[in-house]
């Protein structure tokens, strides 16, 4: 399976740069060294078409722990996913909040925030947030 993005014409790119020199190691703490860029793209909502994030992160290597680590980007969108955190929000409120079926939330999404979202990812992201809410025993 292709993870590439194809962006449509008209899209609107916003670059973002998240690259440090250096960043604390999230185990130990200690200061880590950039020994490499990352990049991604995600998807986010656009009000007046799409929207692609482009977003240049740093790898660094911790020499306390001995290992790799990215910059964290809990705060833009989940690990390996391809929406924004606010994408994922906006999309499970329309299901949960506004009572909308998984058919309509896609397509109120795709018609008001440019952003195409599966009906099996929405599933997928509303299943994650009632095990949040309701946690299983």
């Amino acid at each position: 399976m292709s993870r590439k993005l194809t962006i449509p014409r008209g899209t609107k790119i916003r670059k973002i740069n998240l690259s440090r020199k250096v960043s604390p190691c999230p185990r130990c703490n200690h200061m880590g060294k950039r020994h490499s860029l990352g990049y991604r793209k995600l998807r986010e909502i656009g009000i007046s078409g799409p929207t692609i994030l482009e977003i240049v992160y740093s790898k660094h290597y911790c020499t306390q722990c001995r290992r790799h680590f990215s910059q964290i980007m809990d705060h833009l969108a989940m690990p390996s996913g391809r929406f924004t955190n606010r994408v994922r929000k906006t999309a499970v409120d329309l299901v949960v909040k506004q009572s909308m079926t998984l058919e309509k939330a896609t397509q109120r999404m795709r018609q008001k925030y440019h952003v195409h979202v599966p009906p099996t990812t929405l599933h997928d992201w509303i299943v994650a947030s009632v095990d949040i809410i309701l946690p299983q025993k």
